[in-house]
């Protein structure tokens, strides 16, 4: 596993008690097929505090043994319907633990899964879907409620954060270091109702979203930059700036 991109890309932080208003949200204000994908952001991971109890159902929780944890979901999006995610789950101060990998197809509702079988939360070929499922639903839910609230600074705030990254040779040792720079948002779910207003704003942006710049990895390897554009009915966009 590619570990180390894990600190290259941009971050998004959601607490446990935000996890579980973001699934409160998502259940209030989403109507259809819960396939509706609005990524506004291609290639990320999310950081998210995770308490079992709050996610999963009580055998479930019993049968691997879950404890509230943190959980990283790395996710990339290959096309306009398929998205790769990588799970690892945090097993000490610096030290994580890869889970699974998968594609998830949304149009078809198909995973193709790989597993760590020496995961320590012993998890089984037979749970992996559901699995899946219940993390990457909080990621599906998490870019529309980052589209729909962009501009409100009290739910989606971010920071752009330089670094230094060091890349090793095989052998381990220190080749050259080169400055990146990544954005962490952070995302916070206030306990109130969904309003009309609200609703109407979110079917007005299912009609079209706006999707931010990022560079695009080609079948060649040669990587190339897309600016930010708008998805869907360019006329229905709000007239806002997009800050993502």
């Amino acid at each position: 596993m590619n570990f180390e991109r894990l600190d290259k890309v941009d971050r998004i932080l959601l607490s446990a008690e935000d996890s579980k208003h973001l699934d409160d949200w998502w259940l209030n204000i989403h109507e259809g097929a819960f396939n509706d994908f609005r990524p506004v952001l291609e290639e990320g991971v999310i950081l998210q505090e995770l308490d079992p109890n709050m996610k999963y159902d009580q055998a479930f929780v019993k049968a691997q043994g879950l404890t509230p944890q943190l959980h990283l979901l790395y996710f990339k999006q290959l096309d306009d319907v398929r998205v790769y995610y990588e799970i690892y789950r945090s097993i000490g101060e610096n030290q994580v633990e890869h889970i699974l990998e998968g594609i998830k197809n949304y149009a078809e509702l198909k995973s193709n899964l790989t597993i760590n079988t020496n995961n320590r939360i012993d998890l089984k070929k037979e749970h992996a879907v559901h699995y899946l499922d219940a993390i990457t639903s909080s990621h599906i839910a998490l870019m529309n409620y980052m589209e729909l609230y962009r501009d409100v600074k009290e739910r989606v705030s971010f920071e752009t954060v330089r670094k230094k990254v060091t890349k090793k040779t095989k052998n381990g040792k220190k080749r050259n270091t080169r400055p990146i720079k990544m954005v962490v948002y952070n995302v916070k779910i206030p306990l109130t109702p969904v309003t009309d207003e609200e609703r109407r704003a979110y079917q007005r942006m299912k009609e079209a979203w706006t999707v931010r710049g990022h560079w695009r990895t080609l079948p060649s390897g040669k990587k190339t930059w897309v600016k930010a554009h708008v998805k869907g009915n360019k006329e229905k966009i709000e007239p806002n700036t997009y800050h993502f």
